[in-house]
């Protein structure tokens, strides 16, 4: 059926109702839909939210959805997140035994994410540190291509552990595997990052005829040793990301006509293995990335396609839904090189950290882009990035992980699980599609992060149920009418602004639907009020009409007596007053109130009146920031403008607490606001206050600060350079020899300690201000540091260290990186580029897990390096967090 065609946002009510009463037959329904809401501030996740019951409707007030399961496009294989290394790790070492459990029962079973998606080898994210990558034939160097020293070894570690504890939950979860890096012997350059030596050149895969066919051989290994494990897979990708490389963790860049030819060979290989079955993904690129980016060649896609015996073995693509230089994701790309009905598949995509003032991004990207958006546009599965990761967003190989997973793991022993809204997006979306559902056609008013309304995507299950997913991208709560297609039905419900709702409801055969309901009564009484440019409209409720009480109330507004005919907003069945913030101070409206139920909308209301109101700015909040010759003052909270545009803040000044001159110093300025008319060395106190078209608004709170030099800390206590587990000083507690003057690094080229590098040590026997030189001529390794540690063993305690630089000539890469005594931990990495200015800088976290071992902080050389490097350096004194 195709009537939905004739439905759009312009489309009327009682029009909507005439083309269904034409074109559709009588159907039969039973049950009121069961509706499931989170809020997009995540105060409440999946909460049972009420929803009408069905009924024949004379008109839909609010936004009309229709939903029509007879007509279904794709069939779904479900959605998930990635079980990399380190979820992995989190889960085996943050849980004990029963902990875990519960919780892959909560995420596999009652929330039911059913597919995941792992690395073969090596990814970013791994608990193992920089410069720790493997891959499975990291001890075969390509003269036999049947790679006799293939080993998934490191994958028993917890890898292998956690997925078949997942497997045990969820038999039926689809597993996909994808490599980071093709081992080092078949690239440009050996190595498994994604760029050579220098940093800049990309990393390719060279298809000669052995690598091909070693790098099939692999493929087929990979699957062979997981089966003998129990552990099947669903689909494997042949690179992750293979138009990107990265400097600094594995990667690999493919042609579109390398990958081309590699799926000739690996495609028949792994039939002959028995793995004839497992799908084949080609591209795991980023949407709109498929060709001639960083160094590919051709595309990655069309390629393939191209070539029918490549693309009799490839069933689909694979994508990931990363921003590029716009900031709405072109999902539609999908569509565009899909091929002969190949499937389709979303493979990762994450966002930065999350916090509360980002949930709403989180659920535009996520839930926007690439749920909605990009099943829309066809595709067959999404599967996110981190399924889990600690509660500081690691373990990670990448030098300050700026991502976030799904969910969190507390690492306090509790193993408390917290779902991101990522996760919510996931399960809001399971709820909807049960396993192997279509996906039918829905309204929707918007696809994607940037479109601010209604947005839906619908499904058809196998069991005859029919799942909605709804989401409202506006800024304002919308009254939706939900529409059965085929049965005339309708329900109704209320989405505040960026809810997240999943409804589900069954066609009966049979059973004649419910009588039409009754509309309610009118509000006895509204009333407004205005203040600080506001209006707030409030309403006596009558009883509900029926037991589905009221799903909503409908506010009009106008600027004439009895003109309020326009929708301004809309609100929850409990609430009971409606505060309209788009009105112009000094101008009268007059507004009108509608509850709404299954019955559909009262037929009148009272009308209330209000002239707007604004007042002059509240109070912001001010902080200061000194230094020689100067005070900036800045806001880390404006002030309410209150019904008028704040034109601009007075700055008021004194040397005494209270003192400040009654005028100010500067006047209706921007912020910040840097006073230059101070004497260094004597203490100021600031007070402001915005201003608007009423005038000076409330001032701040008081602050106080001094300008002058910067005072640097005293030292603390130096170790020598890293030297590694074996050496005393890098091991032990500290040291009683101060400053090193050799340093000493590990060369991989001689698989030995080299002396590569030159230090120079401290202006004589003063470590306050201190000259660092570090040198090297370019021998392999490149990397010099210098250390200081806790006085003590202090094992599992978190800790903050602060050292204070200042580069020689500014600009010098360095990074701080926090590791135990031995060095044979997970390290974290804090790199930073020096200004010729003294500053402060701090690195936290908790390394050591062991009571004998101290806390190291290390100051080194970023990368590779090959020249000099100087810098002035004074350590503080560590402190427990």
């Amino acid at each position: 059926m195709t009537i939905q065609r004739s439905f759009n946002s312009a489309t009327t009510a009682a029009d909507a109702m005439d083309t269904l009463n034409t074109l559709l037959p009588d159907g039969k329904f039973t049950s009121t839909p069961a509706a499931l809401r989170t809020p997009s501030n995540m105060a409440t996740q999946m909460a049972p939210m009420s929803a009408s019951p069905f009924a024949f409707m004379t008109s839909m007030p609010g936004t009309a959805i229709y939903v029509d399961p007879t007509e279904t496009y794709q069939q779904m294989a479900g959605a998930g997140a990635s079980l990399t290394d380190s979820a992995c790790y989190v889960l085996a070492n943050y849980c004990t035994p029963a902990q875990r459990r519960q919780i892959l029962q909560t995420v596999f079973g009652d929330d039911g994410l059913s597919t995941t998606r792992f690395s073969m080898g090596s990814c970013d994210f791994t608990w193992r540190g920089i410069g720790n990558h493997y891959t499975y034939a990291d001890n075969d160097d390509g003269s036999d291509v049947t790679l006799p020293n293939f080993t998934i070894q490191k994958d028993l570690e917890y890898m292998v552990p956690m997925i078949r504890e997942a497997l045990a939950v969820n038999p039926a979860l689809k597993l996909i595997g994808s490599p980071w890096s093709p081992p080092a012997f078949m690239k440009t350059f050996p190595t498994l990052n994604g760029r050579g030596p220098d940093g800049t050149t990309v990393n390719k895969f060279v298809a000669t005829t052995a690598n091909i066919t070693a790098y099939a051989n692999y493929f087929v290994k990979f699957l062979q040793a997981y089966k003998a494990l129990g552990i099947n897979l669903w689909a494997i990708s042949i690179q992750n990301e293979p138009h990107y490389g990265t400097p600094d963790y594995p990667g690999c860049v493919w042609s579109g006509v390398d990958m081309t030819s590699f799926i000739k060979i690996l495609g028949p290989a792994m039939g002959d293995a028995g793995f004839g079955s497992v799908k084949i993904f080609t591209g795991e690129m980023n949407w709109k990335q498929t060709s001639g980016y960083s160094g590919g060649s051709g595309d990655l896609l069309l390629n393939v396609w191209a070539d029918p015996i490549a693309a009799g073995y490839c069933s689909g693509s694979a994508w990931h839904g990363y921003v590029n230089g716009s900031n709405k994701h072109d999902f539609e790309d999908q569509r565009a090189k899909n091929y002969l009905g190949k499937e389709l598949h979303l493979t990762e995509f994450c966002l930065g950290p999350v916090s509360t003032g980002s949930y709403n991004t989180n659920f535009q990207q996520h839930l926007g882009n690439c749920i909605i958006g990009a099943i829309r546009a066809g595709a067959n599965s999404v599967t996110f990035w981190n399924l889990f990761l600690d509660s500081t967003n690691r373990p990670s190989a990448t030098p300050n992980p700026t991502v976030s997973p799904c969910a969190t793991i507390s690492i306090d022993g509790n193993a408390t699980l917290f779902k991101n809204p990522s996760y919510m997006a996931l399960a809001h979306l399971l709820k909807a599609m049960k396993p192997n559902a279509r996906r039918c056609r829905s309204t929707t008013f918007g696809v994607g992060e940037a479109d601010r309304d209604v947005q839906s995507v619908a499904f058809h299950n196998t069991d005859g149920s029919v799942g909605v997913l709804l989401w409202n991208n506006a800024t304002v709560a919308k009254n939706i009418s939900l529409v059965d297609a085929p049965t005339k039905l309708v329900s109704f419900l209320t989405l505040a602004a960026g809810d997240v709702v999943t409804v589900n409801y069954t066609v009966s055969k049979g059973v004649t639907a419910a009588a039409t309901l009754a509309a309610p009564s009118p509000v006895s009484s509204v009333s407004a009020a205005s203040s600080n440019g506001v209006n707030t409209i409030s309403w006596v409720a009558p009883t509900a009409p029926d037991a589905s009480g009221y799903t909503g109330f409908v506010i009009r507004r106008g600027s004439t007596a009895g003109g309020a005919k326009q929708p301004v907003g809309a609100a929850m069945p409990g609430d009971r007053t409606f505060v309209d913030i788009d009105v112009v101070a000094g101008a009268r409206w007059y507004y009108e109130v509608y509850p709404i139920t299954g019955g559909g909308l009262a037929a009148s209301s009272p009308e209330a009146t209000v002239l707007a109101v604004a007042n002059k700015p509240s109070a912001p909040v001010i902080a200061l920031a000194t230094q020689t010759g100067k005070v900036t003052v800045s806001l880390t909270k404006a002030a309410a403008a209150n019904g008028s545009a704040i034109t601009g803040y007075n700055i008021y000044r004194g040397t005494t607490s209270g003192g400040q001159s009654a005028t100010p110093i500067a006047s209706n300025v921007a912020m910040p606001y840097d006073d230059t008319t101070i004497s260094n060395g004597t203490q100021y106190f600031y007070t402001a206050a915005a201003v608007n078209g009423l005038g000076e608004g409330t001032k701040s709170a008081e602050t106080s600060g001094t300008p002058g030099t910067l005072t640097k800390p005293g030292p603390g206590n130096l170790l020598s350079d890293d030297v590694g587990g074996a050496n005393a000083t890098a091991s032990g507690t500290k040291s009683t020899v101060g400053w090193s003057n050799t340093a000493w690094t590990f060369s991989p080229n001689t698989s030995a300690t080299t002396n590569h590098n030159a230090i120079a040590g401290p202006n004589g026997s003063t470590l306050d201000a201190s000259t660092i030189t570090f040198t090297n001529a370019g021998a392999s390794g490149g990397y010099s540091s210098v250390e200081c540690a806790t006085t003590a063993a202090i094992g599992a305690v978190p800790v903050e260290y602060s050292v204070w630089l200042k580069g020689k000539a500014g600009g010098e890469s360095i990074q701080l990186v926090l590791s135990d005594g031995d060095h044979n931990s997970s390290q974290i990495v804090k790199p930073i580029t020096l200004t010729n200015t003294w500053a402060r800088y701090s690195i936290q976290g908790t390394i050591s897990t062991q009571p004998t071992k101290v806390q190291v902080v290390q100051i080194g050389t970023y990368g590779v390096l090959n020249g000099t490097i100087a810098f002035d350096a004074a350590w503080a004194n560590h402190k427990n967090t």
